[in-house]
């Protein structure tokens, strides 16, 4: 899959943007207009469905021209960082879990999605943490919370073989719901 260089108006950070593999495809778009709050809620319903489909350029789209509209959407910040997760781009994504955490500290979706991406990257203590900030933040009988735990006494078990950890990512694959 290639890419290609993308800025978020509102940080100037640079992204890197997925693009479909047809070449006709990888031009760039100009955003769409400016949304109201309704036609916000429309479009993020609109990127969730096509990152649950898979259509990483369409989602990638969706929430960028949300940013366009309300730079401090933290659901849209973290939604795009997923896509730079499954992309293989867990340092791009990062960034814009922090970023969606400087706007709102208790999302807890985005602290779930960076203690995967550090996870992925190998970082066992900044998922910890990362982790352990998400439990405070959910029900302790939660779904999400029990797996969370399981991760973080993985991590803290450091002789688990990397075939092993692969495996594990492979089966959970995903973020929470909202």
């Amino acid at each position: 899959v290639g890419f290609l260089l993308g800025y978020l108006a509102s940080a100037f950070v640079p992204l890197v943007r997925p693009t479909q593999q047809s070449p006709a495809v990888s031009a760039p778009t100009a955003p769409g207009p400016r949304l109201s709050p309704s036609e916000i809620d429309s479009a993020l319903k609109a990127a969730h469905a096509s990152l649950d489909a898979g259509d990483l350029q369409a989602a990638w789209e969706k929430y960028h021209q949300i940013l366009m509209s309300d730079r401090s959407n933290a659901e849209a910040l973290t939604h795009l960082g997923i896509i730079l997760t499954q992309s293989n781009k867990p340092d791009e994504a990062i960034k814009l879990y922090d970023r969606a955490l400087s706007l709102n500290p208790k999302y807890a979706h985005a602290l779930f999605d960076k203690g995967q991406a550090l996870k992925e990257k190998g970082d066992a203590k900044g998922a910890t943490e990362a982790f352990q900030r998400f439990l405070t933040l959910v029900p302790q009988d939660s779904d999400d919370a029990k797996r969370v735990k399981g991760w973080i006494a993985e991590l803290g078990r450091p002789d688990k073989p990397q075939k092993e950890k692969r495996r594990d990512k492979q089966a959970t694959g995903g973020a929470v719901e909202e």
